[in-house]
């Protein structure tokens, strides 16, 4: 299914993966800082970072997909930042905050400010070199010179990106599909992408063919489970890994409830899918949690292990049940309307 999403999805998971490997990175570096240098009340400057300037880069190019690639950016800008005064409080530093005000901030508005920006009017290239660009006022904007081209070229520019945030600020275009952020988790009303009543193709006389844009509710609501353990899990140990994952989903889904309440905006159930990947995440922690660390007692293990298979068997029996109404399976209207779990909202 083609959905600016899907493309979103990535880069932002691409760019939390590069600040992950920063993460590490910078805090060997001051590891090594401490072992072989004099100790200072702010610690070293860590050089350039090349992998927070590939999260930079990957998170500006979720801002060319989308605009809501925004609050991931500046979401995922706070949570470095807080990565490396802890990284600096870690190795016992006696200013912590000063250091990476002073250290680490610098680099951080180069990576996380100028990269994405430079990399957002790079995805606009075409634009600016195509004579017909839809509000690309070609001919206006060169028939006054070289500097009237730059200037006009970017009052166009501009004057586009007002006209895109009027329209979706004023989008309140009442929908069938349409649903609210707070019923995302629950998949109370995924959009059908596709839906025929066929003549024949399967064993009776009433057929169906859909494709219903839903998650497989075994993972949805095993995730839903997952992030309370996760929130149980930060309040309880500050573990930065639950820390993380709840922050990326967060960031996917709580801006929506503003424009949900004060725009009564139309959204959609896709709107959702870049916090999938942070879902997954946290059934993962959630499962090595279950199954417990690697020392501890083989029945415990074992148990764990049972669990978590259990919760996978399950999820690939869900999907393998859902799968004909995924991808257009023409199969008995019967089947069709028993995979409708929530009748009133998957039909």
């Amino acid at each position: 299914t083609a959905l600016l999403d899907i493309f979103l999805m990535f880069f932002v998971l691409a760019g939390f993966a590069c600040l992950v490997v920063d993460r590490d990175r910078a805090r060997g570096r001051l590891v090594d800082w401490y072992e072989t240098s004099p100790l200072s009340e702010h610690g070293p400057w860590l050089g350039l970072r090349p992998w927070r300037i590939a999260a930079g880069l990957c998170l500006g190019a979720a801002c060319a997909v989308k605009w809501s690639g925004i609050f991931f950016l500046v979401a995922f800008a706070v949570m470095s930042l807080i990565w490396d005064a802890g990284a600096r409080r870690a190795v016992g530093l006696r200013r912590p905050y000063g250091g990476m005000a002073g250290k680490d901030l610098p680099n951080l508005l180069l990576a996380m400010g100028l990269i994405p920006a430079l990399t957002y009017m790079a995805s606009w290239s075409g634009w600016f070199a195509s004579a017909p660009g839809w509000g690309r006022n070609w001919a206006q904007a060169t028939s006054q010179g070289p500097a009237y081209f730059v200037f006009d070229s970017i009052r166009s520019w501009l004057n586009y990106h007002f006209q895109v945030l009027g329209f979706h600020t004023g989008l309140a275009t009442p929908h069938s599909y349409q649903s609210e952020p707070w019923s995302w988790p629950l998949l109370l009303r995924p959009v059908a992408f596709f839906y025929e009543t066929p003549k024949s193709g399967c064993d009776t006389d009433s057929c169906a063919q859909e494709v219903l844009g839903v998650g497989t509710p075994v993972i949805w609501y095993g995730g839903l489970a997952a992030l309370i353990a996760m929130i149980a899990w930060y309040v309880a140990t500050r573990d930065w890994r639950a820390g993380a994952v709840l922050l990326g989903y967060a960031a996917g889904w709580l801006p929506w409830f503003y424009w949900a309440i004060a725009d009564n905006r139309t959204m959609f159930l896709f709107y959702a899918i870049p916090m999938v990947p942070f879902m997954i995440l946290a059934i993962v922690l959630a499962a090595g949690l279950i199954i417990g660390p690697a020392d501890a007692a083989p029945r415990r293990r074992i148990v764990g292990a049972s669990i978590v298979g259990a919760f996978t068997l399950l999820s690939l029996i869900n999907f393998w049940w859902l799968y004909p109404v995924l991808t257009a399976e023409i199969i008995p209207y019967a089947e069709w309307h028993s995979r409708m779990l929530f009748k009133k909202g998957w039909v």
